[in-house]
Parts: C-alpha cells; sequence; structure tokens
C-alpha cells in the first residue's frame, strides 16, 4: 500500500489537523462535562430540584450569549487575517475584554433584578447568584484568538485540565440535597482558573499589549458582531425558553428529559460542529465554495451516521442518565434535528460569515423566530402545552424553517459566487 498521498497530506495540512484535534478535544469535553455528574446530580438531588439547578443554568447561559456578543465567531476572523500584525490583535483582544466586561457587569445587575422579581428563582435566590459564575469562562476564556491564530494545543490543555479538577470535586463535596449550591461554586472556580491562565498566555507569551481602546474602536467589533450576537440571542431564546415553559406546563420534573434531549443533540453536533469551527478560519481567507459543498455533504452524512448510532443504544443511554426508563419516542423525534443543524450551521459560519454574507444569519433566524412564535401560539390555543411532546414539535419546526430558508439562500450565493 502506497502511504505516501496519506503522508503528503499530512505534512501539507499539519497545522490543520492539529488544530482539529485540539479543538474536538475541547469541544468535546466542554459538552461532556456537564453529563460527567449529570447521572449522580439526579439521583442525589432528585429530578425536582436538579430541574432548578437546570433552570439556573439556563438563565445564566443568557447572559454568557450577551457578555460573547458573537465575538468568538466572528473577531476568529479578524485574528485569522491580522495574525501577524502585533498591534492589531492588540486591538482585536482588548476590544472584545473590555466590551465582555461592561456587558458582564449590565447582565448582572438584570440578572439579579429577574431573580428577584420571580417568585419561584427568589426562593433560590442564592443557587442563581451564584450560578452567574459560569459567565466568568466567556468573559476570560479567548478562544477567538487560539482559534484564530490555529494554536490550541496548550489552551485547550490548560482549560480541560483546571474544569476537570473542580468537577470531580463535586462528587466528594455534593452528598445530599442540602449541598446543591456546591455544584455552581466547584463549576465556577474550575471555569475561572482557565480563563485567567489563557489570558496570561495571550498577554505575556504572545506578547499582546494591553490598552484601553476608543469606544468607536470597540463599538466596530460590536457591529460587525451583532448580526451573529442578533442570531445566537434568538436561538437561545427559543431553545432555553422551552425550559421555563417545559417546568411550567409539563412539570419541573420534564425538563431534565427535555434538557438530556437538548444534550443528546449537542452530543451528536458536536463533532460537526467542530468541523466547521477548524474550517472557518481557511474558508474566511480562500473562500473557496467547491470545498465548502464537500464539507456541507459530508457534515450531513456524519449527522446521519450518528443519529443512528445514538437511537440504536438510546434505551441504554436515558436509563444511564435518568436511573429510569422512560418513553423514547420524544427524544427520537428529537434527534432528527441534528440533521438539519448539520447542514444549516455549517452554511451559517463558513459561507454567510466566512464570505462576508452576515445578514442572512440574521435574516434566517427572524423567519425562524416567526414560524416558532406561530407555532407556540397555535400550541397555546389548542390547549396542547402540556407535553413535552409539543414542545420536541415546537423545536423541529423551528430548525427545519432555519433549515429550508439557509438551503435556498446558500444555492443563490453559490450561483452569484462562480
Amino acid at each position: 500500500m502506497n502511504c505516501k498521498p496519506i503522508v503528503s497530506f499530512i505534512k501539507k495540512h499539519n497545522d490543520l489537523l492539529a488544530n482539529f484535534s485540539y479543538i474536538t478535544i475541547l469541544q468535546v469535553f466542554v459538552l461532556l462535562a456537564p453529563l460527567i455528574t449529570y447521572p449522580y446530580l439526579v439521583r442525589v438531588l432528585g429530578k425536582e430540584l436538579y430541574g432548578v439547578v437546570l433552570t439556573a443554568q439556563m438563565l445564566a447561559s443568557y447572559a454568557t450569549l450577551i457578555i460573547d456578543f458573537g465575538s468568538n465567531s466572528v473577531c476568529a476572523k479578524h485574528v485569522s487575517i491580522n495574525r501577524s500584525d502585533k498591534n492589531m490583535l492588540s486591538e482585536i483582544v482588548c476590544s472584545v475584554l473590555c466590551v465582555r466586561g461592561v456587558l458582564f457587569i449590565i447582565c448582572f445587575v438584570i440578572y439579579i433584578a429577574i431573580i428577584a422579581l420571580i417568585p419561584n428563582f427568589r426562593e433560590y435566590f442564592m443557587l442563581f447568584t451564584l450560578t452567574y459564575g459560569l459567565t466568568l469562562n466567556d468573559l476570560l476564556f479567548p478562544q477567538y484568538f487560539f482559534q484564530g491564530i490555529e494554536k490550541m494545543g496548550v489552551i485547550t490543555a490548560i482549560s480541560i485540565t483546571t474544569k476537570i479538577i473542580f468537577i470531580s470535586f463535586v462528587f466528594f463535596a455534593v452528598k445530599s440535597q442540602t449541598d446543591y449550591l456546591f455544584v455552581p461554586i466547584l463549576y465556577t472556580i474550575g471555569y475561572s482558573i482557565g480563563g485567567l491562565i489563557s489570558l496570561y498566555i495571550v498577554f505575556c507569551k504572545y506578547e499582546i499589549n494591553f490598552f484601553l481602546p476608543s469606544f468607536g474602536t470597540m463599538m466596530n467589533y460590536v457591529k460587525d458582531s451583532s448580526a451573529i450576537f442578533a442570531t445566537e440571542l434568538i436561538c437561545t431564546i427559543k431553545d432555553k425558553f422551552n425550559y421555563m415553559l417545559v417546568g411550567s406546563c409539563a412539570g419541573m420534573e420534564n425538563v431534565v428529559s427535555y434538557d438530556l434531549g437538548l444534550k443528546l443533540n449537542s452530543l451528536v453536533s458536536k463533532p460537526l460542529t467542530i468541523i466547521s469551527t477548524v474550517l472557518f478560519p481557511r474558508f474566511a481567507k480562500n473562500r473557496n465554495t467547491k470545498k465548502l459543498k464537500t464539507a456541507i455533504y459530508l457534515s450531513c452524512l456524519i449527522a446521519i451516521v450518528l443519529v443512528i448510532l445514538v437511537n440504536i443504544f438510546l434505551d441504554k443511554i436515558s436509563f444511564f442518565f435518568l436511573h429510569e426508563s422512560i418513553d423514547l419516542v420524544p427524544l427520537r423525534l428529537f434527534l432528527f434535528a441534528p440533521i438539519m443543524l448539520s447542514v444549516s450551521s455549517m452554511i451559517s459560519s463558513n459561507l454567510f460569515v466566512a464570505f462576508g454574507f452576515n445578514k442572512y444569519v440574521l435574516y434566517s433566524i427572524v423567519i425562524t423566530t416567526i414560524a416558532y412564535v406561530f407555532s407556540l401560539i397555535f400550541l397555546f390555543f389548542t390547549n396542547s402545552l402540556n407535553s413535552i411532546y409539543s414542545f420536541i414539535y415546537l423545536a423541529l419546526i423551528s430548525y427545519f424553517t432555519e433549515f429550508l430558508y439557509r438551503v435556498y439562500t446558500a444555492r443563490k450565493l453559490f450561483k452569484k459566487i462562480k
């Protein structure tokens, strides 16, 4: 067997393959980290109390999205383009860090106000307040920088090591329902230390100079990221809003089941997200439509294979995490989502954003949101919101609408780019 072509390919794309490996490890860990403690916390805290913990994490996730303001997606492109310009890199890093800092403070004030106003949240005031600490990861961790310069090795090791140490403490600290506050405390410490070390590397090893950028400079990055930010915000509102609806309409114990469905979707989608993330800097620089089409088809094929595999073992997977047998049909229906997302996400990131058509990302989400709202209104007036099935259908309708619009728009853009 002639191995020379393989060896030649590896040497030619060594940086790309290395970056892919490191991002894969990091993203898989970020996905699996909550799953490591998932079955243990369900058993110790019970489905109802753990449902409250998940609801607190859901509320904090709104803040993390605002604090990031789409910078991880868009600023990786700026770093990739300006990787040899130390002054521009300093401007990018400092602008992102300052904007995130301002948004972190604003979100905290709003976050506390929400907790104080909602009785169910106010009852667990300390839990919700401590859970806000999870946003420190998004404030501090400069993934966009390391992704842009395609140097994810050391930062991946540091991030995983610090997080896994403190996540493992959950098994020792949480022994009964009264220990539930240790969950956000330990997660926050692990995430914060990893972020601080990564910033130290950015400013010391890569000699990035810290300075306070002008308001206009910071706003330029905010405006450039606005379409992606709006897209991610609307998507998260739709997905996370279902948490509250499921809890209030179908019972808090169903929040855990719905959350498991989302986590399985993320598990299947994660390899595709990694592929998209790694290829993003290359498509941003080269704008190769032929290779992009290949990547889209390959992502869809991988998604189909992974969905089939998860479905085969779904009964064992669900029992492992929930410690009881449940109706698997909602989860099987939910698993159609990654197939649609494999295509629409690749188009969004590596065509719309990488090629400079950011507005189409926002347009697709506006259309998707309209479909979501009308579907929700229909379910409300037909008194169908008392079942987890309704929320699965609601999610699938949104994903399908997004899929159709992005595929239609992509076909038009491919013809235009030619």
